[in-house]
């Protein structure tokens, strides 16, 4: 009995495994080091830090992120390690949505095979641009797991609308987290979910003749609501406003600059042009246009859930396409949309699965065996290329300083007033991303941008440098080539091409010349990531010019606040900042050494 039991639910067992390799997984790559991973380093743990001592977090981002990553930060006890187990966690737990959106599909292509939605599984949540996100773009990932969820229960929403009480109000509130977890994914959201709307409120208009009212009140309620979670956002977080500006316009003064040409608009999307993801593309358009050709019940009057489904994919995958290709688009936020990629791809490659399947069990109804074998195979395939190529990326994953880097300011935090520091003093840092490293061990307020504006607005305050030297090559997001095989879904070592990805800087993988073996003080009773008066800190803003005579007159472009975000000035904090030569010329001019590291010194300047 027990045994019958386990090969029916043989699929549970493996859907489970998949949820559990992924996060084991997760958790061995992102515990390599035990310091922040990623260009932006404690950003997340200043936010989640701040949260535990305030009630609200210290950047100007939507919240949300930072409430969920909070509660695993308290349980652990340390801000590095707690972050890295929710966002495994919930990197993982992708595996489950997107099984069930593969599943939607089985009925309209009269398939019982689970192991298309179980390649699904897999592919969201192994693979190259998931671990680029797991470690640069954290936010952007925690999106995805919402949007996931948000295209499965509007689908079930709209396909069963008299449980709006369970899947409307389910769907309702997974779209505002959308909106309130990143703008990126949040426009996305806002794009599928209205188009769903539109698309479902037309068909059935077109094929009863009448206007659909239920349809068009959803779509009013739903547009209520966008407009006021945007609303709240902008109210709460006003520089979202030139966030959200840049989203919608996409228009830079960079679009005919080298930066969008070095890589070439082609090399992008290329990794669209794969046999598998065609097919599933091929796939998913033959269920939407029989579902388009069918009759629908004139009582209920209710578009099914597969044709609903494959609308979605199909607009997902011309929007993120058009951004990767379009030429006004800067490189830096091309490079958003290009990892996003592989959520169409893990979508609806299975789906192109499906149909070989569908098409050998009408063709040979007797060989089961080995039909199923054959889908395993290729489904075994595939998974082996996604996981092949996901450890490509691990060699480039770590944090942007060295363990000695972070024992000198460990050391330096533990004797300030041995080293003549005054703790309410203002540091200079020549980026953000230095500035959050500072901020989070140091626990002293950080600006970067002009030094005259600076000495004015804290004219009783001693105001420091700080240069830290980064690990060679950390700017880099991944591998510096896309070895791109026509055969399989993601890129495979053999029988392929290599294409440079237009959105690395430059070739090569980052690294990291000390092991992180150190014990970080981020335990919730030592490092802050505090102002020492208590209150939330105003985060590392622009610095305006002042009169281009001054001495102290800096400017430059330097890296950003960003939640999360890496080189990309349009999400999470501004692009202001400065060059290491203009900091170098204001501590060679004006600044005292009082305190030298390894690759690590501070200066008083006044």
């Amino acid at each position: 009995m027990f045994t019958n039991k386990i090969k029916e639910k043989w699929w549970i067992i493996t859907l489970f495994s998949i949820f559990i390799f992924s996060f084991i997984l997760d958790m061995y790559v992102l515990t390599r080091y035990n310091l922040s991973y990623g260009m932006d380093g404690p950003f997340y743990d200043l936010q989640v830090l701040n949260i535990l001592k305030t009630g609200l977090p210290a950047s100007n981002d939507p919240p949300l992120v930072y409430y969920i990553l909070t509660p695993f930060v308290l349980v652990s006890g340390n801000s590095f390690f707690g972050i890295k187990i929710g966002m495994a966690l919930v990197g993982s737990l992708m595996a489950f949505p997107a099984f069930l959106l593969t599943e939607m599909f089985s009925e309209k292509i009269d398939i019982e095979s689970k192991i298309p939605a179980l390649l699904s599984a897999f592919l969201i949540t192994v693979n190259t641009f998931y671990f680029q996100m797991i470690g640069d773009f954290m936010q952007n990932l925690v999106g995805v797991f919402f949007l996931l969820l948000l295209i499965y229960f509007a689908v079930k929403w709209l396909e069963n609308p008299k449980e709006w009480k369970k899947y409307g109000t389910l769907a309702i509130t997974i779209f505002l987290c959308n909106i309130f977890t990143h703008i990126y994914t949040g426009i996305l959201a806002v794009i599928l979910f209205i188009s769903l709307l539109l698309f479902n409120l037309v068909l059935i208009s077109y094929k009863t003749g009448k206007v659909e009212m239920k349809g068009l009140k959803i779509l009013g309620i739903v547009s209520i609501l966008v407009i006021g979670g945007l609303a709240v956002l902008f109210a709460v977080y006003p520089y979202m406003f030139s966030k959200f500006a840049t989203v919608i316009s996409f228009l830079n003064n960079s679009s005919t600059s080298s930066s969008n040409l070095a890589g070439g608009n082609f090399v992008n999307p290329i990794i669209f042009l794969t046999v598998p993801f065609i097919l599933g593309v091929l796939a998913t358009i033959y269920v939407l246009y029989n579902g388009i050709k069918e009759k629908i019940d004139l009582k209920r009057r209710i578009i099914g859930g597969s044709t609903l489904l494959a609308w979605v994919y199909l607009v997902m995958t011309v929007v993120l396409i058009s951004l990767a290709v379009a030429p006004s688009i800067d490189s830096q936020y091309k490079s958003r949309f290009i990892e996003l990629a592989f959520v169409p791809i893990a979508l609806m490659v299975p789906l192109g699965l499906k149909f070989i399947e569908n098409w050998f069990s009408k063709r040979y109804p007797s060989k089961r065996r080995l039909k199923l074998g054959l889908i395993s195979l290729i489904a075994v395939l595939f998974a082996i290329s996604s996981f092949y190529t996901a450890t490509g990326e691990f060699s480039s994953m770590g944090p942007s300083i060295n363990s000695d880097q972070y024992n000198n300011m460990v050391s330096l935090k533990e004797n300030l007033t041995s080293n003549n520091i005054d703790t309410n003093g203002v540091i200079l840092v020549n980026d953000y991303h230095t500035g959050y490293w500072v901020e989070y061990v140091l626990g002293m307020q950080v600006e970067t941008g002009n030094l005259s504006e600076i000495q004015k607005e804290y004219p009783n305050r001693t105001v420091y440098a700080v240069t830290l030297t980064q690990n060679s090559q950390s700017q880099l997001k991944g591998n510096s080539e896309y070895s791109w095989n026509p055969l399989l879904p993601y890129s495979f070592p053999l029988g392929g091409w290599n294409f440079g990805n237009s959105f690395n800087s430059t070739d090569g993988q980052k690294q990291f010349s000390q092991n992180m073996s150190g014990s970080p003080p981020g335990d919730l009773g030592n490092a802050t990531g505090q102002n020492r008066s208590g209150t939330p800190p105003n985060g590392l803003g622009i610095r305006g010019q002042n009169n281009g005579n001054s001495p102290f007159n800096v400017t430059g472009a330097g890296l950003n606040n960003d939640g999360g975000g890496g080189n990309d000035p349009g999400n999470g904090g501004s692009s202001a900042g400065m060059s290491d030569q203009s900091l170098n010329q204001i501590i060679s001019n004006y600044g005292t050494l009082i305190f030298s590291g390894s690759n690590f010194k501070i200066y008083k300047i006044s």
